[in-house]
């Protein structure tokens, strides 16, 4: 029985393949060869905020401020990706590791919202209020212990009971200087800070400078009640995407790395 002669590959397939192929070239070559880009700027969550006006932080530039793909940007340096800006935000004060001169700016930027549960662009600071609040304890070094997974809402869900359960947690934490992490410097401060640990973000509170974690407020000593009644949510997740706190001491990678001796001997060499 002759054999049949193999059918051409449609046109479309060569298409899609075609497409495919070109995908997989160009997500290699942003890993690869791709401009550096800072880490807040880049965060998917603080783009798709971009699009939404994110609650006032978001600052609108005109058609005129886009530059060409790949054209540095005079504002932060950086070459320009399809041709979209990453200085759109109100990002706010940064705090100097090496000074901390702007503690009190910092603090009171934070006050200018209403208080009350993270909603809207800030509703995942919710989730994480949750998370690291609704617990049955802390362990001796100031961390969340186990989860309480009594909640009370439908089918075992967290209600809006279980969330202001949860902040009223924190807020007598914070209040009591309680189950903190690290020594208290004296300072009168509280800093809320974003851990990130093998389960993933957490909350916590230190009463020195965290330096090596990313803080998200400043909390003053008696006037924990006027910072919850005043707290800006949105600013506190816009510091979720900045950098870590370094300074002072804390200059180098805090784990150290151990070298093979086949390396130590290429370096000297």
């Amino acid at each position: 029985m002759p054999s049949r002669a193999m059918a051409s590959p449609r046109p479309a397939t060569l298409v899609l393949a075609a497409l495919a192929g070109g995908s997989a070239f160009f997500s290699a070559s942003q890993l690869f060869t791709g401009p550096a880009l800072p880490v807040p700027m880049a965060s998917r969550v603080a783009r798709a905020a971009r699009n939404r006006g994110y609650e006032g932080l978001y600052q609108p530039f005109g058609p005129d401020t886009y530059k060409k793909e790949g054209e540095p940007d005079e504002v932060t340096g950086y070459s320009v990706v399809n041709a979209q800006r990453f200085d759109l935000y109100d990002w706010g004060l940064n705090l100097n590791g090496d000074k901390l001169d702007n503690l009190e700016d910092y603090y009171e930027e934070a006050l200018i919202g209403k208080g009350g549960m993270p909603e809207g662009s800030a509703i995942f600071l919710k989730d994480l209020i949750l998370k690291s609040y609704f617990v049955r304890n802390w362990d001796s070094a100031g961390f969340p212990g186990p989860k309480d997974r009594n909640f009370t809402g439908p089918n075992f869900q967290p209600s809006e009971a279980d969330f202001e359960k949860a902040l009223r947690k924190m807020k007598r934490n914070i209040s009591m200087k309680k189950h903190y992490v690290g020594k208290d410097d004296g300072q009168g401060w509280t800093w809320l800070v974003a851990h990130q640990g093998p389960g993933g973000l957490t909350l916590v509170t230190h009463r020195s400078p965290p330096f090596g974690q990313r803080p998200l407020a400043l909390i003053k000593d008696g006037e924990v009640g006027k910072f919850f009644l005043r707290v800006y949510w949105p600013r506190l997740f816009m510091r979720l995407h900045k950098f870590q706190l370094w300074g002072g001491k804390v200059r180098q990678f805090p784990y150290p790395v151990r070298m093979s001796e086949n390396f130590k001997k290429q370096k000297k060499g």
